[in-house]
């Protein structure tokens, strides 16, 4: 029986959560720490982990993990352990590997989260059986990841499946931190929607609004929150039609916070630009499931990158 055991470290553009997970899957306590309204800095992010994993460890005192797996925000060189930069948060150049090992004394394993999610479908969720899929996540930023030929394709130095940064918004004065005008990120991740709900109502800007604000505005009838939900999904429709047309996968699978608790109304706008943007053929036997795993699907990619 293979018993494996590693500490698992989500590190999310405003949060972090750590806990022991087995080779099954199975999540012990996990421990959750804020960064918004801190500074996000190594040192700041190294402080809420070592918090975290204490208490991950403390309420799993007979799980002693054999090495530790973190997911990344952003543009990461996996092979060096170097977080390269986040373009919501201004981090760059990051040698996570590094020092969390001085912190745990195991090897660290990495990478950009949602190559991570990816990994993590594969082994724990829907796409045991799939052998080409594009994993994308909408939450506090947005990214992709591309699994090709039952393997994930990062790219010639693990750039591959960006599909935040591609516009979305062709006449946006709106700039993302990358340095596009109108991409996904920009426009619709979570707190862009918040912000744009706002600016709807005509409401003073608050940055909690998120989300998760207008999903529950959503659930209450709210016709300008739905309409913006569904414009999120017809954005998110488009990228998932335009990875389709470029290399003819089997399904999309969507997560982040965005997806994960806002789908119901994310999705009729998904399908509609499917319907309109993506070539015919393309369409037959095309599927796009929320993820299997949840909140979660972060959490277990950084397991998946440890065992």
């Amino acid at each position: 029986m293979d018993e494996r055991l590693c500490l698992a470290i989500d590190l999310g553009g405003s949060k972090t959560v750590v806990s022991v997970v087995d080779s099954a899957g199975k999540i012990y306590h996990s421990a959750r720490r804020e960064l918004i309204g801190k500074s996000y800095t190594p040192n700041s992010i190294l402080a809420a982990i070592e918090s975290a994993s204490k208490e991950a460890l403390e309420f799993s005192p007979d799980k002693k993990p054999q090495s530790v797996g973190i997911s990344i925000p952003g543009p990461c060189d996996s092979e060096n352990g170097v977080f390269l930069a986040n373009f919501s948060t201004n981090i760059q150049g990051w040698h996570f590997k590094r020092d969390l090992e001085d912190m745990f004394h195991l090897p660290v394993f990495g990478d950009n989260d949602v190559n991570a999610c990816a990994l993590a479908e594969k082994r724990f969720g829907c796409c045991k059986n799939t052998a080409n899929f594009i994993w994308i996540t909408l939450s506090f930023g947005c990214g992709g990841a591309v699994y090709l030929n039952d393997r994930l394709y990062k790219g010639r130095r693990g750039l591959a499946g960006e599909v935040g940064h591609i516009p979305v918004v062709f006449d946006s004065k709106i700039k993302c931190g990358c340095g596009v005008f109108g991409d996904m990120e920009a426009e619709y991740s979570g707190f862009a929607l918040g912000r744009k709900y706002n600016a709807i109502k005509g409401l003073a800007q608050n940055p909690k609004t998120a989300s998760k604000e207008v999903g529950q505005a959503a659930r209450q009838g709210d016709k300008d929150a739905i309409k913006l939900l569904y414009e999120a999904g017809y954005a998110l429709g488009r990228l998932i039609s335009m990875a389709q047309n470029i290399l003819d996968l089997e399904s999309a699978v969507l997560g982040g916070g965005v997806c994960v608790y806002e789908y119901e109304f994310l999705y009729p706008g998904i399908a509609q630009a499917i319907e309109d943007c993506c070539y015919p053929l393309s369409k037959q036997g095309f599927e796009v499931h929320k993820t299997a795993l949840g909140y979660n699907a972060s959490l277990l990619g950084a397991a998946a990158l440890a065992l």
